[in-house]
């Protein structure tokens, strides 16, 4: 993450070096078109007033390092000014290694694809709330699936996540999504990134592993309900 040095915006420190990151932040998320040139005007202390009102009823017109509206706008400028993904079948056709170690991209290529654009609007939600999400599995293998089984983290020797089409190609039905300052951690149940998981995947329809009550997977996000596993596997030919 891109660090700011000091305050920013209205009776803000206002270095140039910290106006001019802001400055281009803002742009890049789409709340400010004048020049990065580094002096704190009119125009760019109202651009940061109209950011911060789309997530707080109180907008003061700062930014401080660390805080909420600068970890909001760092993951946000982040987010849009990304390269989008290309479709799965117009670049990949390698689907080997260790899938926890692909790129976000490709893990998102490896879902299903009504699954998809959800995902990727839960990530997006997430990093406009300040939080910097990362997909940490999509589709992954049966072989690794046993292994999470043997070491506790599961109960299912066939999951959402082993999904595939008939020719084996990944089309996963999960995703597993982690803030990535914190991963499992308790830091991230304290600073409600679980919580939050769970309310922007309900928004789009998916189904969260925090809402199960014997065995409960906060960072588990699924496009159809548990009774579905049976049918995904007969699909899957496993």
């Amino acid at each position: 993450m891109t660090e700011l040095s000091a305050s920013v915006g209205k009776k803000g420190s206002n270095g140039a070096a910290d106006v001019v990151m802001v400055q281009q932040l803002l742009e890049a998320a789409g709340f400010y078109s004048g020049a990065a040139n580094g002096e704190c005007d009119a125009d760019t202390i109202d651009a940061i007033r109209r950011f911060q009102a789309t997530f707080t009823a109180n907008p003061d017109s700062l930014i401080e390092p660390g805080m909420r509206t600068w970890l909001r706008l760092n993951a946000l400028a982040h987010l849009e000014s990304a390269p989008p993904a290309s479709p799965a079948s117009a670049v990949i056709t390698d689907w080997s290694g260790d899938s926890s170690q692909w790129t976000q991209e490709k893990k998102i290529a490896s879902l299903n694809a009504a699954m998809r654009p959800k995902v990727q609007a839960v990530v997006s939600a997430l990093a406009g709330r300040g939080f910097l999400p990362k997909i940490f599995f999509a589709w992954r293998s049966v072989a690794v699936q046993l292994e999470i089984v043997r070491k506790g983290h599961s109960k299912v020797k066939f999951s959402f996540h082993n999904a595939q089409l008939p020719d084996g190609t990944p089309n996963a039905y999960a995703a597993d999504i982690i803030d990535q300052r914190w991963a499992w951690s308790d830091a991230a149940e304290q600073n409600g990134f679980w919580d939050a998981l769970g309310e922007e995947a309900k928004k789009v329809g998916l189904f969260w592993g925090g809402d199960w009550k014997t065995f409960r997977d906060v960072a588990h996000v699924q496009l159809v309900d548990n009774p579905e596993l049976a049918r995904v596997k007969r699909e899957s030919g496993l």
